[in-house]
């Protein structure tokens, strides 16, 4: 299927997502911060990215700004959040992500949102 790229630090929620998002056919490569994702993203050219809204090593908008100056700005991206931090996801979904998801994690939720943003990416492609 597709390949994504899941930057989440919480060890427990990386496994759970990589579990469900595995058993749906698609190839998972797992990083647990901003950096060794961008690094990783050279290399491994995901169809999708998830990311923890709260990243160990620089905010979303660094990783978001980050992303935009190393030509990954068009990848889709959904990031997960607290359920707090409104404030920050309504300023970041400005941003261009495909979706905004709250923590804890609703996994049906997710799958559609997955499907829905790698449908919308091959359908461009074509």
């Amino acid at each position: 299927m597709s390949l994504i790229h899941i930057s989440e630090n919480d060890p427990l929620v990386s496994t759970v997502l990589c579990q469900r998002l595995s058993a749906h056919g698609h190839t998972i490569v797992m990083t647990p911060d901003g950096e060794s994702c961008l690094r990783a993203l050279q290399w491994t050219r995901p169809d999708l990215v998830i990311a923890d809204a709260r990243l160990a090593d620089m905010t979303s908008m660094e990783w978001l700004d980050a992303l935009n100056t190393r030509g990954f700005g068009q990848l889709p991206k959904i990031m997960l959040f607290q359920p707090g931090a409104i404030r920050d996801r309504v300023r970041i979904a400005r941003a261009g992500l495909a979706a905004c998801l709250s923590k804890p994690v609703n996994l049906e939720n997710l799958l559609r949102q997955v499907f829905l943003s790698l449908d919308t990416r091959h359908a461009a492609a074509a």
